[in-house]
């Protein structure tokens, strides 16, 4: 038994998604629907950790054409026109952007024709 290695790093990445969730107001099943998906998409699940460890989205996948960065500025966009504010202001949480940004991929990897026919529709007053 002296040779037992336990990798406990999907527990850590679990509990700070919970705590980024938390910490940035989603509510309560936000947290385990995106830890799902990062489950079920382990290319995804290695991007959430570089973030966790840098603080920067890595952009290394690619789906359907959309980077992760893509959806990031389009979940930007979304709460521009919202908001009505026209740029992004220091009120908008970067962190909760971050965490729609990977959801959104998840959504976009599920049903790519649905994702995609709703971000190209129009951006109007809708979230995504």
């Amino acid at each position: 038994m002296a040779n037992l290695i336990i990798d406990t790093t999907k527990i850590k990445v679990y509990e700070r998604l919970e705590f980024l969730a938390e910490a940035t107001g989603k509510d309560a099943g936000f947290a385990d629907k995106l830890w799902q998906s990062l489950l079920d998409h382990e290319d995804l699940y290695w991007e959430f950790v570089h973030y966790l460890q840098t603080g920067n989205i890595k952009d290394g996948i690619k789906f359907q054409g959309y980077s992760l960065i893509d959806l990031y500025v389009h979940r930007i966009d979304c709460y521009n026109i919202i908001n009505d504010t026209g740029k992004n202001t220091a009120a908008c949480n970067k962190e909760s952007m971050v965490l729609e940004t990977f959801m959104a991929m998840a959504e976009l990897m599920a049903d790519p024709e649905g994702y995609i026919k709703r971000m190209n529709e129009g951006r109007g007053m809708d979230k995504l």
